[in-house]
C-alpha cells in the first residue's frame, strides 16, 4: 500500500481514532502476518472472531488496529461500525491513490489461471501486481489493492461472484480500465436461480466500464462473445474461432499433458507450449495475450510469457509421489466443464496407462445437480477411466452413471469421507499411474491428494 498516517485513514473510512497517531505502511486480517508497520483489521470470520486478536497483532509488531465500537484494546484503534465496511473504503481509497491500470478477471471458471498467465504476461513490461490465490471477494479485492505499491504499473484483479450484483460492488471500488470475461457455465446455479441471472451477471464487469475501456471477450463462448455490444468502447476477442482477434491454431497436447498451439494476433504468429497441463488452459492463455496485445506487451514477449507461467496452487498442480504414482491435484474448485476438461487432460497424461480418478461432488448446481453429475459418469466411462472413486454423496451418481455405462462394478467404488478414498487409492495405485484429484473445495479432497505426496 501507499504508506499514510493512522489519522489520514480513519478519515477515508469514517471511523473514530483513539489513540496516537502511527504510520502505516501495510495492512493485514490475519494477527500472525502482522509485522512493524502493519494495520490489523479484525474481521468477524466463520470460525473466529478478529476482535479476538487485535492484542496478538500489537505483540507480532503492528501500530494500530481496525476494530468494532466498543472493542478494548491497548495500542491505537480506529473504531467503526462494520470492519468489512471498513475493509472495503479502505480498498476503495487505496485505488483512488494508485495510478496503476487494474485489469479485472471474471467468468464462470478459469478466474485464477487467467489471473495468473495474464501477470506473467504484464509482468514482461510493467511492474505488475496480482490478487495472490483467488483473493476475489469483497474482502480479497481490497486486499489485493493493499497489496500492491506506488511503482505498480498494472494490477491484475479476479473477481468472484455468488449472486447478482457482487461483480458491479466490486467495479465500484476499483474501476477497472480492462475486463476480462473467461466464459459464462454452469457453477452457482443453485445460488443465482437462473440462467438468465448468470447471463445478467456475466454482464456486470462490462457495464461498468468507462466508455474508453476494454472489453477482452471470449468469442468461443456465444453469450460472452454477445457481451460485446453491451459496452460502447473498445473489444478484443479471443480463442480458437478464426474471427477472434487472438486466437490459437495447431492446437495440441502433449505427453506431460500441456497443450501446444500457434499464437496468432495482428502482429504475427508464435509458438507457445504452455508450462501447465491441460488443454483447457489455452482459452485462459488466450485472455492473458489478448491483455497483453492491449497492454503493448510484444508477442514474443507474451508467448515466452505463456511458456514458463505457473498457476495457483492446487489448479492442475502435478507431482510424482515416491512410489512413482503421477497426481494431478486441481481439487481448488470444481463444476461441469472443468471437470470434464481435468478428466480429458488426465486421460492424456497417462499415455495410453492406467489412469485413476478421484471424484468430489460438484457443488451449487441446483435442479441440473443430478443431471450433471451423470453426465460426469458417462464421460468417466467413455474415457476408459481404470478406476473410479467417487467422494460423498451426491458424487455416488457419478460412480452409479460410469458402470451404467461400461465401467466395471469392480473398478468403481464410492466412500462418504476422503480417508476411506484415500486407503483406496493406496491400495490400487501402481508405479506409473496418473491420479487425477478433483472436486469443489467443500469436498476437501486437497488433503488427499497431499496425503499422496
Amino acid at each position: 500500500m501507499i504508506a499514510r498516517p493512522l489519522s489520514t485513514i480513519a478519515g477515508e473510512i469514517g471511523g473514530r481514532l483513539v489513540g496516537t497517531d502511527a504510520q502505516v505502511t501495510h495492512v493485514v486480517t490475519d494477527s500472525r502476518l502482522a509485522r512493524p508497520g502493519a494495520l490489523f483489521v479484525a474481521l468477524r470470520g466463520e470460525r473466529a472472531d478478529g476482535a479476538d486478536f487485535v492484542d496478538d497483532a500489537f505483540r507480532a509488531g503492528a501500530v494500530a488496529a481496525i476494530v468494532p465500537e466498543g472493542t478494548a484494546s491497548a495500542g491505537p484503534t480506529i473504531l467503526v461500525g462494520s470492519t468489512d465496511a471498513a475493509l472495503v473504503r479502505l480498498g476503495a481509497a487505496e485505488a483512488r491513490r494508485l495510478t496503476a491500470r487494474v485489469v479485472a478477471v471474471t467468468g464462470a471458471n478459469g478466474k485464477t489461471s487467467t489471473k495468473d498467465m495474464t501477470a506473467a504476461v504484464a509482468s514482461v513490461r510493467f511492474v505488475t501486481h496480482a490478487s495472490p490465490g483467488s483473493f476475489n471477494n469483497e474482502i480479497g479485492l481490497p486486499m489485493t489493492l493493499l497489496g500492491a505499491t506506488a511503482e505498480t504499473e498494472v494490477i491484475v484483479a479476479e473477481m468472484g461472484a455468488r449472486r447478482k450484483g457482487d461483480v458491479a460492488a466490486l467495479c465500484e471500488i476499483v474501476r477497472p480500465s480492462i475486463v476480462v470475461v473467461t466464459n459464462v457455465g454452469l457453477a452457482h446455479l443453485e445460488i443465482f436461480g437462473s440462467w438468465d441471472a448468470i447471463v445478467e451477471a456475466a454482464a456486470e464487469p462490462v457495464e461498468a466500464l468507462a466508455p474508453d475501456g476494454w472489453a477482452v471477450l471470449n468469442t468461443d463462448d456465444p453469450v460472452v462473445a454477445g457481451l460485446g455490444s453491451r459496452h460502447p468502447g473498445r473489444v478484443v476477442t479471443f480463442g480458437e474461432h478464426p474471427g477472434a482477434d487472438v486466437r490459437a491454431a495447431h492446437v495440441s497436447m502433449g505427453e506431460d499433458g500441456a497443450a501446444s498451439f500457434t499464437l496468432q494476433t495482428d502482429e504475427g504468429r508464435a509458438p507457445v507450449t504452455l508450462a501447465v497441463a491441460g488443454e483447457h488452459m489455452v482459452p485462459d492463455a488466450l485472455a492473458a495475450a489478448a491483455v497483453g496485445s492491449i497492454l503493448g506487451v510484444p508477442l514474443e514477449g507474451v508467448a515466452r510469457a505463456l511458456g514458463s507461467a505457473t498457476v495457483s496452487r492446487w489448479r492442475m498442480e502435478t507431482f510424482s509421489t515416491p512410489g512413482g504414482v503421477v497426481v494431478i491435484n486441481d481439487a481448488y474448485n470444481a463444476n461441469p466443464e472443468s471437470m470434464a476438461a481435468a478428466l480429458k487432460a488426465a486421460r492424456a497424461m497417462a499415455r495410453g496407462g492406467r489412469m485413476i480418478a478421484v471424484l468430489g461432488h460438484m457443488a451449487e448446481l441446483g435442479p441440473i445437480a443430478d443431471e450433471e453429475h451423470e453426465r460426469l459418469g458417462d464421460l468417466a466411462a467413455r474415457l476408459r477411466v481404470d478406476r473410479l472413486v467417487a467422494v460423498g454423496e451426491p458424487a455416488r451418481l457419478i460412480a452409479m452413471a460410469a458402470v451404467r455405462e461400461g465401467l466395471r462394478p469392480d473398478d468403481v467404488a464410492a466412500y462418504d469421507d476422503a480417508g476411506d478414498a484415500l486407503s483406496d487409492v493406496r491400495a490400487h495405485a501402481r508405479p506409473g499411474d496418473v491420479v487425477l484429484v478433483k472436486g469443489s473445495r467443500v469436498a476437501g479432497l486437497e488433503s488427499l491428494a497431499e496425503a499422496l505426496r
